[in-house]
């Protein structure tokens, strides 16, 4: 009965100290963080180390832009921005991403891996909530990829 007792406190206790300890990868109010070529960022600027605007998501006429800075600036434009959604990047539907990185300038393949899914965006409380993954290469072939994309950010216009 003892070990009984023990074991279920043991399990209690790991129970709460796994719920409330989170892992890098997991998000909350105001976080970034995406993979690059399968390698972990969180983007610097969105921490405060460069007084930059880590976030800047503007609307106008109806087209959505999604700046995000740090190792690599990465940008989205949707064309015809409805509000919640799904929005793939093809050389058809006028929606473009590009990225910044080692003095170059990415660009989408044209194969549907390239996206941006709006979560929530509120224009009164300035909050943006999204996912996004990117498959893009530069003018030499030069492959670049983003993946597992994760914002929920408090922006300013």
């Amino acid at each position: 009965m003892k070990k009984l007792i023990i074991l279920l406190f043991s399990i209690i206790i790991f129970s709460g100290f796994q719920s409330c300890c989170k892992n890098f990868d997991e998000f909350g109010n105001d976080s970034i963080f995406y993979y690059m070529n399968g390698e972990p960022v969180i983007p610097s600027c969105h921490l405060g180390f460069d007084g930059g605007r880590g976030i800047n998501v503007t609307l106008y006429n109806d087209t959505l832009r999604v700046n995000i800075c740090g190792l690599a600036d990465i940008h989205y434009k949707i064309a015809n921005f409805r509000g919640k959604g799904l929005y793939h990047i093809n050389s058809t539907n006028g929606n473009d991403c590009w990225v910044d990185a080692n003095l170059k300038t990415f660009h989408p393949v044209d194969n549907n891996k390239t996206y941006i899914r709006v979560l929530e965006i509120d224009s009164i409380l300035n909050h943006f909530s999204a996912v996004f993954e990117a498959d893009l290469i530069d003018e030499a072939n030069n492959s670049l990829k983003i993946t597992k994309g994760r914002m929920d950010v408090n922006f300013i216009y």
